[in-house]
């Protein structure tokens, strides 16, 4: 019994500051204590230790942290084609190498993201990812270049790449024009007018116009049914259009000083937008957009 006990204490002494895997074995008859006793004991072994170096025993383990972020995360979104860099360092030494694997345990990285380091103990994860999904990555750090020293208790790491979101204008843009049109900004960009009817690429998507053929203005204009000394000036709008900036602008003439309406009220909704405004002098009004591509 003795023999027991002290064998089971210098274990536990030489295990106090490490992590380790244990197991139990099964009885083993006849063992002979390594403390100087010669006779044999029945008795069960108490462990099997493996030491992984992470110090979990001591409550001291060794972790992977970000450093490039006030708020650190184990999320990272970005946008297919966006360059991102994700960076971490161990907080109780610094790593000389680590390892990377997929939730399948596949040692890879998404197409276009490369991991870079460790520099000065920090590793670098980043790129520009060339395929959408969501990726888990776990990472471990090592204090050796082989991998097989002292390491880090595993970090998961999500990386979810995202197809960049289609403004509305240009989904408008591409029922109209082939991918080679679409790239061509003197074709369909905003500002652009294909079919020469005066009105650009930008007023047809607000205006719900076709922009491969002549339209004319939309709207109505005249006097307000509830108030004849009032102006009413009213155009539909593209349903789609809804993020757009539209306003009116007045000026005196028609060769400029266009200034906003301020003396009138201009109503929106999602499929309309009106103007009110008093009938004082000579005036013109316009519409102005602003549309983001």
């Amino acid at each position: 019994m003795n023999y027991r006990i002290a064998y089971e204490r210098a274990v536990n002494v030489i295990a106090s500051g490490l992590a380790m895997v244990v197991q139990r074995l099964p009885l083993i008859k006849n063992l002979t204590p390594i403390f100087g006793a010669t006779g044999g004991s029945h008795f069960a072994a108490p462990l099997a230790v493996t030491f992984v170096g992470t110090h979990a025993l001591s409550g001291q383990s060794i972790m992977l942290q970000q450093t490039n972020t006030i708020e650190p995360t184990d999320v990272v979104e970005v946008e297919l084609g966006e360059a991102f860099q994700w960076e971490f360092k161990a907080t109780r030494y610094n790593i000389s190498s680590f390892g990377i694997v997929n939730d399948s345990g596949i040692e890879q990285l998404p197409s276009g993201v490369v991991a870079i380091g460790p520099q000065s103990g920090i590793g670098t994860i980043g790129g520009i990812p060339e395929e959408a999904g969501t990726f888990t990555l776990t990472i471990t750090g090592y204090r050796g270049n082989n991998q097989r020293s002292s390491q880090t208790a595993p970090f998961d790491l999500t990386l979810i790449v995202e197809n960049p979101v289609e403004s509305p204008f240009k989904v408008f843009m591409s029922d109209y024009f082939s991918a080679e049109e679409l790239a061509n900004p003197a074709i369909t960009g905003p500002a652009a007018d294909p079919d020469l009817d005066g009105i650009d690429n930008t007023m047809e998507f607000v205006l719900d116009l076709n922009p491969l053929a002549s339209d004319s203005m939309p709207g109505a204009i005249g006097l307000d049914s509830n108030d004849p000394q009032m102006l009413r000036y009213e155009i539909p709008l593209n349903g789609f259009a809804t993020e757009t900036t539209i306003g009116f602008e007045e000026s005196t003439s028609l060769e400029g000083g266009w200034q906003p309406a301020l003396g009138g009220v201009v109503e929106r909704t999602d499929t309309m937008i009106v103007l009110t405004a008093p009938l004082v002098g000579k005036k013109f009004y316009r519409l102005k957009v602003i549309v983001e591509e």
